[in-house]
């Protein structure tokens, strides 16, 4: 049981996710207390609020008790929930042709989503492996939609060209042109080991030729794009969708969709929700930070830190790395950014040079947290076979969290390396255990 008010109100209006275990964590693994000596890479699937970050939840939690002396809940509330859009609108530099909702979690925008359209409508999105593990269920509703998954990997867990994952989904698309039907396509930007799928070319072609039978809903959930990128996908009559526990490092369960005025949605619960105010406010408070800085000193940062980490993976004999394509958002943005560069790198466990097990790669991944010093990184993702074996991809992340700390000085980013570093000798320890040895 948590006793801190703040730190309630944190773990509330959510889900089962957010509910702890015997040792206070969430399903994530992560706190809802800060804990600074945990070395936390984790950000593809979440991560454990700072202090910082927890003192501007505390300062909202704080400032909501005493206005509803006098105010009541409801209105404070969507006062509060306006005042917040309104901070979006300024720190995305959005024109008022857009539309922000709020949600809980990205899983409930992509139901929102999928609440709106036919019930003969096709749904083409990627498969489940590499985006939310509820997403499928969200959008089918229980209505029956049809929705076609596309493969981004091969058996063997390296990717599939994207010439060709973009030839399926136009197969898919034409087909359901042929049929009269709507047809929604979930381009996934950026998946959980870090790829964009289809192409935004192939979308804005498909989109061009189709036309209004024709939507683009962008699953940005990881939220690993410039504010160039997601304008440029807002121009062209595309929904994004958004979380600030990703990427951006704020608890779980803060999701937001943009949407051009050409959509009607709206907003389905209009209850108060106090945990997922102090969540926003603290993702509005990081991606602020973000924002301090320039495309210059943002790509540096990144450049330096996975030319440390990619180096570490490739020279140990612990380790196979997971080929990811290069970013590429061709025809949609013509200047380089800093989310051209990957953030997110997936690897294989290896021990003498045979890949662990699902089953033992989630053993090492729970051990993590436990170690000295304590060390989260992105869950397991499935990721094929290797020789037979069923095998599962994890992940190492930059935060933009970790970004701003990073530059405050170059002694700073050599320390933010050096974490990442020893959290990966820790994995490398723990590979060679007698823990994994015991696993079928």
């Amino acid at each position: 049981m948590v006793n801190n008010k703040t730190a309630q109100l944190l773990i509330s209006g959510g889900d089962e996710r957010l509910v702890l275990n015997k040792h206070g964590l969430n399903k994530y693994g992560c706190l809802p207390m800060p804990n600074d000596t945990i070395l936390s890479f984790s950000s593809s699937t979440a991560s454990t609020i700072s202090n910082e970050s927890f003192s501007v939840a505390k300062a909202l939690q704080i400032r909501l008790d005493n206005a509803l002396q006098t105010t009541s809940a409801e209105f404070l509330y969507f006062q509060e929930i306006n005042r917040q859009k309104s901070q979006w609108f300024e720190l995305l530099g959005l024109t008022n042709n857009i539309q922000l909702i709020f949600s809980p979690s990205g899983t409930d925008l992509h139901a929102l989503v999928a609440n709106q359209v036919a019930d003969d409508t096709l749904i083409i999105m990627v498969e489940g492996n590499e985006t939310g593990s509820g997403v499928k269920s969200a959008l089918e509703q229980g209505r029956g939609i049809e929705i076609i998954s596309i493969p981004l990997r091969l058996t063997d867990g390296s990717p599939r060209p994207l010439s060709t994952i973009d030839s399926d989904v136009v197969v898919h698309v034409q087909k359901g042109m042929e049929q009269q039907r709507e047809v929604l396509l979930i381009l996934i930007d950026q998946s959980k080991t870090g790829m964009i799928a289809p192409s935004p070319q192939c979308a804005l072609q498909l989109k061009a030729r189709f036309s209004t039978q024709f939507n683009v809903l962008v699953d940005a959930c990881q939220f690993r794009l410039s504010a160039i990128t997601l304008k440029a996908y807002l121009q062209h009559n595309f929904m994004v969708a958004l979380t600030g526990s990703k990427f951006l490092a704020a608890p779980s369960f803060s999701a937001v969709l943009l949407m051009p005025n050409v959509f009607e949605f709206s907003e389905k619960s209009k209850s108060v929700n106090w945990g997922l105010l102090l969540r926003m406010e603290v993702a509005l408070a990081e991606y602020r930070q973000f924002q301090t800085l320039t495309n210059t000193q943002i790509s540096r940062i990144i450049g330096h830190f996975a030319d440390a980490v990619q180096t570490y993976l490739v020279e140990s004999p612990y380790f196979e790395t997971l080929l990811v394509p290069k970013l590429n958002r061709q025809n949609l943005v013509q200047t380089p950014m800093w989310d051209e560069l990957p953030t997110i790198f997936p690897f294989v466990l290896l021990r003498d040079n045979k890949p662990l097990s699902r089953v033992q790669t989630a053993m090492c991944y729970q051990q993590l947290p436990l170690q000295n010093p304590a060390c989260q990184i992105g869950q397991p993702v499935s990721c094929g076979q290797r020789d037979g074996i069923e095998v599962s991809a994890l992940r190492l992340c930059l935060s933009s969290r970790l970004i701003v700390q990073a530059a405050q000085s170059q002694a700073c980013l050599r320390d933010c390396i050096e974490k990442a570093l020893l959290v990966l000798a820790t994995l490398e320890t723990l590979i060679q255990s007698d823990l994994p040895q015991k696993m079928t």
